[in-house]
């Protein structure tokens, strides 16, 4: 009831209880003047609602009065800036009344930069709207630079200008001296932009053709991003490289766990293999070992319970009856012991037909005389050859029917 209260609220809500307010209450003698007021006893829900519309209405006016001191602020360094630009223009205006001469120069020096920033931007390539493409965009925009042998002087006016909209972020905490330096301004904007080095890295290997683009041009940007990756990380020899490619290999395979711990303690660097692997040995030790470590693959990529009739399958002893080795295994087609019955030749060739069986004097029969035996009702015997413990026996096959009573 009482929660984001202050003393001011609760004297306000003693006021507005017909309550007396002395200079000398405390916080709790005003809760106590609130809960001991009839008003309470009668409607403790109005009270409770009462309390929380001073704390809404008192946090609206400090919103209200901090909004205004912005902007009255705001007010105060635009017309100081308005007024720096008078004195400059006043400035300007003087010098050009005694040398006539510098405001041809100065037209002629406005001219150059715009005719450059159109030819630069027709060279390079446009503001990446993602931030991974920012090391592609420098790339062009230097080469741009290099082709029109551009100045260092107007590479930093020419840059805020491409930019656009997208420097007023950075042009907030830049310093006056780094406005002028190139160096320093990239730095400042791909601090502001780029991604991390294992940003990076997921990034060139989400990469995907786009639609519109050919695959020379996909390489291209492949290769830039490796070798924006291999910068980030400092790699500038073959030894390096295939350290970088191992540890991140081994990254791959940390649980969630254990590669936020390690991407903690890597920070803006990165761990050579050895060292990597003391680092995750290290972690999970300290962890008493109460659990064996998960692969990545089953930690936050996948279902860990995708797999469960494998990864939980339980244990059964060997002795159990149903890991015995059956003795006899005998072909149930041929009875041959050679093979099974899977690998049975005859197992797709057509059935041979059993006429040939009633001529067999070893067929065991039964003569039956029935007032039925020769009506329709009684369907035709078939007989098959079947093997039982590995001796040849002719069966009768069960048609379904129920049997006839005679």
């Amino acid at each position: 009831m009482y929660k984001n209260a202050l003393k001011e609220d609760l004297i306000r809500v003693v006021e507005e209880l017909d309550g007396t307010v002395e200079s000398t209450d405390t916080i709790v003698k005003l809760k106590t003047k609130i809960e001991n007021s009839s008003t309470f006893e009668s409607d403790p829900d109005f009270v409770k609602t009462l309390i929380q519309n001073c704390i809404d209405e008192r946090v609206s006016q400090n919103e209200r009065e901090v909004t205004s001191e912005q902007k009255i602020e705001l007010a105060k360094l635009q017309l100081a800036k308005l007024e720096k630009e008078i004195e400059l223009q006043l400035a300007k205006n003087k010098a050009l009344s005694l040398n006539p001469a510098a405001k041809v120069e100065e037209k002629q020096f406005e001219t150059n930069i715009e005719n450059m920033i159109k030819s630069i931007k027709t060279l390079s390539l446009p503001v990446p709207t993602r931030s991974e493409n920012f090391n592609l965009f420098f790339q062009s925009l230097e080469r741009a630079f290099l082709t029109k042998k551009i100045n260092d002087e107007y590479k930093s006016e020419i840059l805020i200008n491409l930019l656009g909209e997208r420097a007023h972020n950075v042009l907030l905490y830049i310093k006056e001296e780094e406005l002028n330096d190139y160096e320093k301004l990239k730095s400042i904007v791909l601090r502001e932009f780029q991604l991390t080095p294992r940003e990076c890295l997921n990034s060139f290997k989400n990469a995907v053709k786009s639609s519109g683009e050919t695959y020379i041009q996909f390489a291209a940007r492949l290769t830039a991003n490796f070798q924006y990756y291999c910068s980030l990380r400092k790699v500038n020899s073959f030894e390096s490289l295939c350290d970088l490619i191992i540890s991140d290999k081994l990254f791959e395979t940390l649980n969630k766990e254990t590669a936020t711990h390690i991407g903690i303690r890597e920070a803006e660097d990165w761990f050579r293999p050895i060292d990597l692997a003391k680092e995750c040995d290290i972690y999970i030790s300290s962890r008493s070992g109460s659990h064996k470590e998960i692969p990545i693959t089953y930690g936050y990529t996948q279902d860990p319970f995708k797999n469960r009739s494998q990864n939980f399958k339980p244990k059964i002893k060997e002795n159990y009856p149903q890991y015995l080795e059956r003795e006899n295994k005998n072909c149930f087609i041929c009875g041959d012991s050679s093979h099974c019955a899977r690998d049975c030749e005859k197992r797709f060739k057509p059935k041979e037909s059993n006429d040939h069986i009633h001529n067999k004097t070893n067929v065991n029969t039964l003569k039956i005389e029935s007032e039925k035996q020769n009506s329709d009702e009684c369907a035709n015997l078939q007989y098959v050859n079947i093997f039982v413990e590995n001796q040849p026996v002719t069966a009768l096959i069960d048609s379904g029917v129920a049997r006839s009573q005679f």
